[in-house]
């Protein structure tokens, strides 16, 4: 069998159309081709070219032509993503996508994609000043749907590798002072989430991980508490989900006089063995 050639063809300054026979269409039997506009000097239509062919020869077909990036990220959400993470990093993901990525790019075809294309949905976020960080995820999940692309033989190249990404600058986490932790204290300690907040300022747990936790995480001899799980919002609602990170589950000491807050809340709302257990102890005192 005949080593299947390309060409490459001139279309305007540093613009080159580079075009390979990829066989027949099974139906119509018509010849299909696969075509990609690369910028550049010449020798980068070269080292395309050179790439699809070589992915020919091993026996693998490049169909990106045929599939609109919208089309091929509805597939990656629900066929890659989806099953792989957690609803809230999915909602993430579908949000900065259909938001940042798809208005610009969506319609076209996922193989005719280029670098500078990715570049220019990106300079357009900053032109909206969004954040760096809001950038930087965006390339991130749209980077990983592309190098999916390439390992379902759509694309032979990331577009996304090179791009230009905005410098993310780290902010100084601002705490309170012991002094204005006490004043502020002083005032929840008389509200019905008083007890909240204490545990809140004194485990420096996550919002998430302290108000997912259940009087079965108290160890009351040792006086600690076992972050287990964590509390995320679902469509409809909230839920219990495991954390996040494995090292995210952990063991955190409680200062004595919250334990003590915390006791004294048990033993009156009622938590099943818990409150029988301190009213026990509360008896032989």
């Amino acid at each position: 069998m005949a080593r299947k050639t390309g060409q490459i063809v001139g279309r305007g300054r540093h613009r080159w159309l580079v075009r390979v026979y990829v066989g027949r269409d099974r139906e119509t039997r018509k010849r299909r081709y696969h075509n990609r506009i690369v910028r550049g000097p010449v020798r980068h239509a070269q080292t395309y070219l050179n790439k699809v062919l070589r992915e020919h020869d091993l026996g693998r077909q490049v169909d990106g032509a045929e599939v609109s990036l919208d089309e091929y990220l509805d597939r990656w959400l629900e066929t890659a993503a989806k099953p792989r993470l957690r609803e809230k990093s999915y909602r993430s993901y579908e949000s900065l996508l259909r938001r940042y990525v798809r208005p610009s790019l969506g319609g076209r075809n996922l193989e005719a994609i280029c670098p500078l294309d990715i570049q220019a949905v990106y300079q357009q976020l900053v032109e909206r000043d969004l954040s760096a960080r809001t950038v930087r995820y965006t390339h991130s999940v749209l980077r990983s749907a592309m190098r999916q692309a390439i390992r379902w033989r759509l694309l032979a190249e990331d577009p996304t590798n090179g791009a230009q990404l905005p410098r993310q600058r780290r902010r100084e986490m601002r705490v309170l002072s012991a002094e204005r932790s006490r004043s502020f204290l002083e005032s929840a300690l008389k509200t019905l989430y008083g007890p909240v907040f204490a545990v809140a300022l004194t485990t420096a747990a996550r919002p998430s991980e302290y108000l997912a936790l259940k009087w079965q995480d108290i160890n009351w001899e040792r006086g600690t508490v076992s972050v287990a799980r964590t509390l995320e919002k679902v469509s409809g609602g909230w839920r219990f989900a495991e954390t996040k990170r494995t090292r995210s589950r952990r063991v955190i000491r409680l200062q004595e006089w919250v334990l003590e807050l915390l006791r004294d809340l048990c033993y009156w709302v009622g938590a099943g063995d818990q409150r029988k257990e301190l009213g026990a102890d509360r008896a032989g005192t």
